[in-house]
């Protein structure tokens, strides 16, 4: 009976992981129309790109920027990069979202299974980011964010824009044979990365005149390596996607991450510090793309 009652529970286990919940109704992340904010002076975006562990330094990044008084308006995020740009975009400074990442552990965002379509089965990322953010949906967040997904089927580049927040962040994320896609409504969603490793048209679809890129993926760790192929090197695939967002981008900054595996946590706080140096070095760059955007918008006005 006791040998049943544990194959019986082993089956049921994966069941679940074979078929995963399909999320639903109101509260499940959504694509609605975008409407670009406007203002009188210019909006800044910043776009965080999908890489993995080597996301942390995405919060370097904010954290030097904020210092220089470089508040973006606008967050769009893929991948590793939808995690720090819905945590931003609720609310978390530079210094509080470097608070967040020393104290993270692995486990606090992975849930790893044995059956399924992958190994980690993102709850506990979707719950991690909605605890932070009080369960907020995308639309009552503090600034405009929007998260970029892959629809598995199609490999339609989907933006959700409204909606449950850790449940978008969790599609955006979802590296394929790694993580068990998500379900929603009806649909399996993968990596956002797969059609936008930054998201930086999308940023300016939003309304901002001056979109900062933030580039922490493989290909920007070969380019900063000695003779490393540039994002342009590429004849298809990601390369060209990353390229094609970059060129569009006003201002690119690719911090000298430390080489990482997907989930490795041990080397955030050198990852979080190249965002750091990083963006302290774009920053004369962009208050130039700003001052360059306030004068186009003073001579629409006229």
């Amino acid at each position: 009976m006791r040998l049943f009652l544990i194959v019986s529970a082993v089956v049921l286990v994966a069941a679940c992981a074979l078929f995963p919940a399909d999320y639903t109704g109101e509260r499940a992340p959504r694509e609605a129309a975008i409407v670009p904010l406007r203002s009188e002076r210019p909006l800044v975006a910043l776009a965080l790109g999908s890489g993995g562990a080597r996301g942390f330094a995405h919060v370097g990044v904010i954290k030097a920027l904020e210092e220089a008084g470089i508040v973006p308006d606008i967050v769009t995020g893929t991948s590793s990069g939808a995690v720090v740009a819905a945590l931003y975009a609720g609310g978390y400074s530079g210094r509080a979202l470097e608070g967040v990442a020393l104290a993270l552990g692995r486990d606090d965002l992975v849930d790893f299974v044995l059956f399924g379509k992958g190994w980690v089965k993102g709850e506990a990322l979707q719950d991690f980011v909605n605890r932070m953010l009080d369960d907020k949906p995308i639309e009552r967040l503090a600034k405009p964010f929007a998260v970029v997904a892959t629809q598995a089927g199609s490999r339609r580049m989907t933006v959700f824009n409204r909606g449950d927040t850790g449940l978008a962040v969790r599609a955006s994320a979802s590296v394929p044979d790694l993580f068990v896609p998500p379900v929603i409504n009806g649909e399996e969603y993968l990596d956002g990365g797969l059609v936008s490793p930054v998201p930086v048209k999308l940023a300016r679809e939003m309304g901002a005149d001056v979109v900062i890129a933030v580039d922490v993926s493989w290909f920007a760790q070969a380019r900063n390596a000695e003779n490393g192929p540039t994002a342009r090197d590429g004849r298809g695939g990601r390369y060209a996607l990353l390229a094609e967002e970059l060129d569009t981008a006003d201002v690119v900054i690719t911090p000298r991450t430390v080489r990482t595996r997907m989930l490795d946590f041990e080397r955030k706080t050198a990852n979080i510090a190249a965002g750091e140096e990083a963006a302290r070095e774009a920053v004369l760059q962009i208050r130039g793309r700003l001052q360059q955007a306030a004068l186009r918008k003073q001579g629409r006005m006229r």
